[in-house]
């Protein structure tokens, strides 16, 4: 089992202020940012533990510059088709059993974190709040708080990857 990339420094908190530099200059949200930030951690970590990782201050900018790609193609709108012509594919009840599958995952995936990991990520992700706002209300540095996040991430990243490759 491989590790998490370490340069001796820290591992990947050597790389977050100038990755969090490199997104900002392309997204404007601050709140996107970081959470672009996260993610491209947590796929590192993710990545690191599956197969060895020669220069992974630069394949860490690849998946950042990847998920901002991703990003702008969702922001482009979509023009709706006319059911008429086009009806759904998939019955909406198959819809629903398979959000329904998603969302027994997810929370199987989030109770196997450790409690204070799970309320960091509940916090950030589902409440909306701030790294600052979190560390403060829960009295741990914004660092931690970050690392909590990027254990989470990965964590999920692993156990529900391979639900998200099955297609939409």
């Amino acid at each position: 089992m491989l590790q998490a990339p370490d340069d001796g420094h820290g591992g990947l908190d050597a790389y977050r202020a100038a990755l969090r530099a490199f997104v900002a200059r392309r997204v404007d949200d601050a709140a996107e940012v970081d959470d672009l930030v996260q993610e491209a951690c947590a796929r590192l970590v993710a990545s690191a533990r599956e197969r060895t990782v020669d220069e992974p201050r630069a394949y860490l900018f690849r998946i950042a510059a990847n998920l901002i790609a991703d990003r702008h193609r969702r922001a482009l709108p979509v023009v709706p088709l006319d059911p008429e012509i086009h009806p759904p594919v998939r019955p909406a009840q198959e819809d629903r059993r398979r959000a329904a599958d998603l969302q027994a995952a997810l929370e199987a995936a989030l109770d196997e974190l450790s409690p204070r990991c799970r309320e960091v990520f509940v916090m950030r992700r589902f409440d909306e709040r701030g790294t600052g706002e979190i560390a403060r209300e829960l009295g741990i540095s914004p660092r931690m708080v970050q690392k909590h996040l990027t254990h989470a991430v990965a964590h999920l990243y692993d156990r529900l990857a391979h639900l998200m490759e099955r297609g939409a």
